[in-house]
């Protein structure tokens, strides 16, 4: 229920169709049974609700391919424990084999509220990072949301690369660089700050996201399947982590 709540939230906001996926053979009464909770939530209560038996990963892939959807949404945890928000078993295949965008919540709820703060980690400054910001920036405004912090982990190595090149290369240094992409992509409406992380494991970031009790955490990744690995190594962590609620942007 508190999932429907947040997705029918989403497709309000993007102005999109509604779409249910139920991994189970098709019965009157299920139907009927969502049909009540797309009332109770006020949802389009005509949406469309695709049944479809086997395992919910395979049902969902099988149906999203065919109805050819962009954005899927569904929970994202499995265990939740004191330090970590394991992540479950459906949304990791999601993530892995998935090849449209994603946006799994760790604490879904029946009366959603837009993120007041959103979160972008970007493992690079490749054009990839920068549409991902930009598409998060965009979504910032529809959302009415007051911030969007922008995220990058620099390992020793990469600084230590980053020092022994210095600018001959022709690119700036990583805070430069953050620091340029707030200028150029300045919102009058939004508070736009940026942290950059150094360490030597992708956690990094995973524990800095959990500690700040971000709204959102938007993210690059390749589509499967791909020559590339899914997600850059510096952000591969969240394939068994979600430290919070996750949109996965996927090009």
């Amino acid at each position: 229920m508190a999932v429907l709540a947040e997705a029918g939230l989403v497709c309000r906001a993007l102005s999109a169709p509604l779409c249910l996926i139920h991994a189970d053979a098709f019965a009157q009464e299920k139907e009927e049974r969502f049909r009540a909770a797309l009332r109770e939530l006020r949802l389009d209560e005509q949406a469309e609700i695709r049944f479809e038996p086997g395992q919910p990963a395979e049902a969902i892939l099988k149906v999203q391919d065919a109805a050819r959807i962009d954005l899927l949404v569904a929970g994202a945890l499995e265990t939740e424990s004191v330090h970590r928000n394991f992540t479950g078993d459906v949304a990791r295949e999601l993530l892995r084999r998935a090849p449209c965008d994603l946006l799994l919540y760790t604490e879904p709820k029946e009366n959603p509220k837009p993120p007041e703060g959103i979160l972008v980690a970007v493992p690079d400054f490749s054009p990839l990072s920068r549409q991902v910001f930009r598409s998060a920036l965009d979504l910032a405004e529809r959302a009415c949301a007051r911030r969007v912090t922008l995220l990058h982990v620099q390992t020793t190595f990469a600084e230590a690369k980053e020092k022994a090149l210095g600018v001959s290369n022709g690119t700036l240094p990583a805070e430069e660089t953050l620091e340029s992409w707030l200028r150029e992509e300045e919102r009058p409406s939004l508070e736009l700050d940026y942290h950059l992380l150094r360490g030597n494991t992708g956690f990094t970031a995973c524990e800095f996201i959990q500690s700040s009790g971000t709204d959102l955490v938007v993210m690059p990744s390749e589509k499967p399947p791909s020559s590339q690995p899914v997600f850059a190594p510096a952000l591969d962590w969240i394939i068994q982590v979600i430290p919070a609620n996750l949109w996965v942007i996927r090009r």
